[in-house]
């Protein structure tokens, strides 16, 4: 999933390290396979079983690959060989920082730093063009130009787009009101440095210091104070790996703080703040790039203006409960 357009400000960091780890999907997945779940995998096998061997397809915002390894896979079942290459503007480098599947991997060609709006290959040059979670984070007119060229006469597209109001997007949602929380209401990150300073200032006195103690005690009670109330909020808490990343490292600084500096304390405190601002700038990102369904159809008619014929828009939802995960494009250059 790329960083949206006006994102270039920052060189996408925030999407740089959350692909460059290892993992396959952002949103949706499979406990089992990393990948997407198959309510979403069961569509993308559908789109890519009819194309033939020697395929050329490409995927746009593919992160680590997630829609490429279905369309490889989907391939291998039916006795095929896709050229497979995938794009994403963000610093991606999946056979490095994947590990599940490496050798599937090494047979898709990835190129990171790729925007969707200006793509490295030739006129007519591919039978497939893919999409999870992606098109809807590019500048529209620009990417569908450069897919209308790049796109063979009878190129089949599928995108999947983020929805408004669909489980992807409400979650985000929630995740940055629990960001908020945690960071602007509680500011337990910066109540955690006054404590780690004002305990380190305490302890390593040369000598007993009555004000030095009364500070770390206050500090000591306004970080309980807050990490209590974020206690509070755990059981509901959409993001439960978050506030564990924050509560559970400032209690490990705080219970192995004798063994290392007071700067490398800080610096371990300053990584979390920073991950958690990445954290909240992706879902940011989600939140602004779902289309409502006036902006689904501005979509379609766009695809219309630039050759693509058959489009056809619909919901995307979890066949189990009916959840809508996004919405559904499709079309051919005609």
């Amino acid at each position: 999933m790329n960083g949206p357009a006006d994102n270039e400000a920052n060189n996408g960091w925030h999407w740089d390290r959350y692909w460059q780890a290892d993992r396959l999907s952002a949103c949706l997945a499979d406990t089992a396979t990393g990948n997407y779940a198959q309510a979403i995998r069961t569509g993308w096998a559908a789109f890519f079983e009819p194309f033939p061997d020697g395929a050329r397809l490409l995927d746009i915002g593919t992160g680590n690959g997630a829609v490429p390894l279905i369309a490889r896979e989907t391939a291998v079942q039916a006795g095929r060989r896709f050229e497979i290459h995938g794009v994403d503007r963000a610093d991606i480098d999946p056979a490095r920082f994947v590990h599940a599947t490496p050798g599937a991997l090494a047979d898709i060609h990835f190129h990171g730093r790729t925007s969707a709006e200006s793509l490295p290959f030739p006129d007519r040059h591919f039978d497939g063009l893919t999409g999870q979670y992606a098109l809807e984070y590019t500048d529209p007119a620009s990417s569908v130009r450069e897919l209308a060229r790049v796109a063979k006469p009878g190129a089949r597209l599928r995108f999947v787009l983020h929805a408004e109001g669909a489980t992807p997007v409400a979650g985000a949602a929630r995740g940055l009101a629990e960001i908020a929380f945690l960071t602007e209401e509680l500011r337990i990150l910066d109540k955690a440095r006054v404590l780690m300073r004002a305990a380190f200032a305490f302890e390593q006195a040369n000598a007993f210091d009555t004000r030095l103690e009364d500070e770390a005690r206050k500090a000591r009670e306004q970080y309980l104070a807050a990490a209590r109330a974020a206690d509070a909020r755990y059981p509901g808490a959409g993001s439960k790996a978050l506030f564990s990343e924050i509560l559970d490292g400032v209690r490990a600084a705080w219970d192995h703080r004798r063994n290392f500096t007071l700067d490398y304390i800080l610096t371990g405190l300053d990584r979390i703040d920073q991950e958690t601002r990445a954290h909240a700038a992706r879902l940011e990102d989600m939140r602004r790039a779902a289309l409502s369904r006036e902006e689904l159809a501005a979509l379609a008619t766009l695809l219309r203006e630039k050759g693509f014929g058959g489009v056809r828009t619909g919901e995307l939802r979890a066949p189990e409960d009916a959840r809508l995960l996004g919405w559904e494009l499709q079309a051919a250059l005609t």
